[in-house]
């Protein structure tokens, strides 16, 4: 039987090259992102490269009230959503403007948040499925440079922890992807170190390597896990004096 794979924010640079790995893969697909055009241009780019059925959606992650319908379009939940939504805009702008603020915590948690929670309803009911998630390193400590969009990542990640643990018995698995830095739209302008960033083919390929094989948390470069963990062993006295990295 063929595999059903979901992908939310299909038209961003990474979530591109995640529906182009399940397509790979025989997985049939459901494509979600806010521009029909760009969605029926992805569309049209898998199936004349992959024999796979495409099908797509608008979804705007800030339309929470949608979710309900969206979720009611499918006669069965895919097996397997992959959700690649995220939203980095100059940080100094979310001290000085309340909805520069509440727009970084909305798309980067309380929508994916809220998509998350409604989709796993329908995958417990199946006792069967799996959440993939992208989350950041910046949610690992908060940083002068970025504590906004940090702390939404931050709370992100927590409330998968605790979804994966509510659901592991139901056999839904919840998955989080501590993405570093990227090659992406989202990333242009700023000072990226080479060895330590993925070009988007890579990281939908590890994604969609990890969502597959039910990994719980999982740093897709292995370096962070190392520099994290120095990161976060940094007492606070000496962190705050440091300068914005």
């Amino acid at each position: 039987m063929m595999e059903h794979s979901l992908v939310i924010g299909a038209t961003s640079d990474i979530g591109i090259w995640v529906a182009n790995s399940l397509a790979k893969r025989g997985h049939s697909l459901t494509l979600t992102g806010r521009n029909k055009q760009k969605l029926n241009v992805l569309k049209n780019n898998i199936t004349s490269k992959y024999n796979t059925s495409v099908s797509i959606y608008i979804l705007d992650i800030t339309e929470m009230e949608t979710f309900d319908s969206f979720v009611s379009k499918f006669n069965d939940i895919p097996n397997h959503t992959f959700i690649l939504v995220g939203y980095y805009e100059d940080q100094t702008q979310t001290r000085i403007d309340v909805k520069e603020l509440e727009k970084t915590i909305q798309i980067n948690f309380t929508g994916v948040a809220a998509l998350v929670n409604r989709i796993s309803l329908e995958l417990e009911k199946k006792k069967s499925g799996t959440i993939t998630v992208v989350s950041s390193v910046a949610g690992e400590r908060g940083r002068k440079l970025n504590y906004a969009y940090g702390s939404a990542k931050a709370g992100l990640t927590t409330f998968l922890s605790g979804l994966r643990a509510l659901l592991y018995p139901s056999g839904v698995h919840i998955g989080t992807i501590l993405l570093g830095p990227v090659y992406t739209k989202m990333s242009f302008g700023h000072n990226l170190i080479p060895w330590l960033t993925l070009h988007p083919e890579e990281a939908g390929e590890k994604i969609v390597k990890a969502g597959l094989n039910k990994k719980d948390q999982v740093y897709i470069r292995w370096h962070w896990s190392l520099i994290m963990f120095v990161i976060r062993m940094i007492p606070e006295w000496i962190f705050k004096r440091l300068p914005a990295f």
